[in-house]
Formats: C-alpha cells, structure tokens, sequence
C-alpha cells in the first residue's frame, strides 16, 4: 500500500483518501468495501438500480452495493491485488491437478532427476575431489539441462497456466531450485565444503584453487585477486543459507515442501504475471503449506508439530537472502570481468529454453 497526501480524494465516493488500495486511490472504508466483496466470492452483484447511482458522500455510497463494487472496478481496483493477500482454502480432489498427493508427485520428480545425474556424471565410480571455476561451469550446464528435462518440466505440468505464463515460472524456478538443492545435498557435510552435484565440492578455505584457470601456467596472481572479491559472497552465502540447514537439518520430504513454499511465495507478482497465474500461485502455496502441515502432524504424533513447521518456515528468509547474494556475486563478475562470470546461473533469466 503506497501512501499519499491527506487530501487526496476516493475515486469511489469522494471522501478523503489515504492511499493506493488494490492498484487505486481510495478511503480506507471503500477499500474495504471492496476487499469484503472480493474475498466473499461476490464479485458479480445483482443490479437494483439503472446503474448510475450517485456515491459522493458517507451515506450514499452504502445504499448500493452494485454501482459502489462497479466504481471501485472503474477506477482501477483488481481482484487479482485481493485474492494475492488471501490464503486459499483448496478441497483434496478438487480438481484433477490437486487430486494426488503433491509429495508424492515431488518425490518421483526428483528420484528422476537424481538418477539423470548419476548417469550423466557417473557418480557411482566417481572419485570426488576439489573442483574449479571452469568444471563447475562445466558440470553446472549439464546439470541445468536435467532440472530442465526432469524437475522444471513437472513443476510447469502441474500449474494449469497458459504456456507462456509457464515459461515466466520456469525462469523463476531454476535459480532458486539450485540454491536450495546445493545447500541441502551439502547440510550433512563440513560446513566449509560445497557439495556439486557431480559429487565433487569446492573448499571455501581454498578458493585460490577454485580460481585457477587450469589453462594457465602462470596466472600472475588473478586467482588470488577475484578470490580477494568473491570470498566474501561465498562465506555470506555459506551463513545464511547452508549453516542455517545444517541446524535445521531437513529430511528429503521437508527439502520438497520447502523448495516449493518459496516459489509459489516469491512469484506473485513478477513482471508480465497474468492475474489467473497469480491465483493459482496462492491456491499452489496454500496446498503445500496444508500438506507439510499435515506431513509434520503425522510425523510427530506426540509432539508439537507447529514448532516445526515453525523452523522449516524461517528457513525461506535464507533462501531469499542467498538469491540475492547470488545476484551481487554475478554483476560483481561481470563488471569486473572475474574468472566464473561464464556461469550458466548467472544467464538463467536469458535461457532461450524459457524465453523463445
């Protein structure tokens, strides 16, 4: 809500306004007016009247609720800035979409995907070691195209969207979804060390090894020098996502709830976002939260589930946090022209897979 000047006049019945509600200016009593309405489920208003109604004070704009509801439209008002702020009660089997059992869906996806990467990195004979900027960018790249193929797919099949809309999710899935997945394949490990999905892992207490371009007999000291800027990002990284994880420790059900709270969370309301997209964004994050609830409830009979889901909650501050990090550490790389600017995460939001 933005506010503004007291004298600024309702677009609705001409009283003073306050602010900006649901995308116009009003009074706080035909913004509520309006909210009521909406989260009544009573956007269509049987017409007693020729539909010109005069609402200019206190006690006109109460005596019809039809022509109030169409001036509040008129004047700019959306459902969809209503619905967004609701927390929509879903019905188990509803619709064929929200029928099954989301986790289950989840967990299949993601056997998938890691099965896709046992082969494509062949884990089982794999000898893990110290990895470089240039092998993760390596390994980074293919391990994007399996999250494409096996995880991003199943995340966009199951939001009943336009395709178009699809392709907007999808750029604001993949990010996150690595983040998160890398802080939890590696919560069980030191904390020093991140674990890749190819089973190799960089040591945060020797990044000048990551930085080395393995090209290069002699450097001339640049590892150090973009260790020097990047250390920090990582370390920060490294606080606020992955030690946060390792206190909580999540289970793999947990991991899934919690990776598919927070996109459904952050979306609403991205560019180019149609209003149908928004809605089903909220119903989506409306059924997960139940399920984990649900999952938490029958897990801890004799305990107080509500802690943890309490703590697994929190855990979505550091995902945001760590998104943002990233996104210093790339335009830091770019203007600076550092080793590790060539990685694919950094060019996500350009990915032709999503944007042609």
């Amino acid at each position: 809500m933005e506010s503004l000047p007291n004298l600024q006049i309702c677009g609705v019945c001409g009283e003073t306004a306050d602010a900006v509600h649901f995308g116009a200016l009003s009074c706080r009593a035909c913004a509520a007016f309006f909210r009521r309405r909406v989260a009544a489920g009573k956007l269509i208003i049987v017409s007693r009247c020729a539909g010109n109604c005069k609402l200019e004070n206190q006690l006109l704009r109460r005596l019809c609720a039809s022509c109030r509801y169409e001036k509040c439209l008129r004047i700019g008002m959306k459902t969809s800035a209503v619905l967004s702020r609701l927390v929509v009660k879903t019905e188990p089997g509803s619709s064929t979409w929200m029928g099954e059992c989301l986790l289950d869906q989840m967990k299949a996806a993601y056997a998938r995907l890691e099965s896709s990467r046992r082969d494509a990195f062949l884990r089982e004979d794999h000898v893990p070691k110290i990895t470089n900027y240039k092998e993760v960018n390596a390994m980074c790249s293919i391990d994007i195209d399996l999250i494409v193929l096996h995880y991003t797919s199943f995340f966009q099949s199951i939001t009943p969207i336009d395709e178009e809309q699809r392709r907007y999710l999808g750029v604001h899935f993949l990010v996150p979804f690595c983040l998160l997945d890398g802080a939890f394949r590696s919560q069980g490990i030191e904390t020093e060390l991140f674990l890749m999905p190819n089973g190799d892992y960089v040591d945060l207490q020797n990044l000048d090894d990551f930085y080395q371009n393995p090209d290069e007999k002699e450097d001339n000291g640049i590892a150090g020098s973009v260790t020097t800027l990047m250390e920090p990002y990582w370390r920060l990284n490294n606080q606020v996502l992955r030690k946060h994880l390792k206190e909580v420790i999540l289970d793999l059900s947990e991991f899934l709830f919690l990776f598919w709270d927070p996109i459904y969370h952050i979306i609403p309301g991205i560019q180019n976002q149609s209003d149908a997209c928004i809605q089903i964004c909220k119903q989506m994050r409306s059924r997960i939260f139940e399920e984990l609830t649900n999952y938490e409830k029958n897990l801890n009979l004799k305990a107080d589930h509500s802690m943890r889901v309490g703590e697994i909650v929190i855990v979505l501050q550091a995902v945001q946090k760590a998104l943002g990090i990233m996104n210093e550490c790339r335009d830091i790389s770019m203007v600076y022209n550092l080793y590790g600017r060539e990685c694919p995460l950094f060019r996500v939001p350009q990915n032709s897979e999503f944007n042609n």
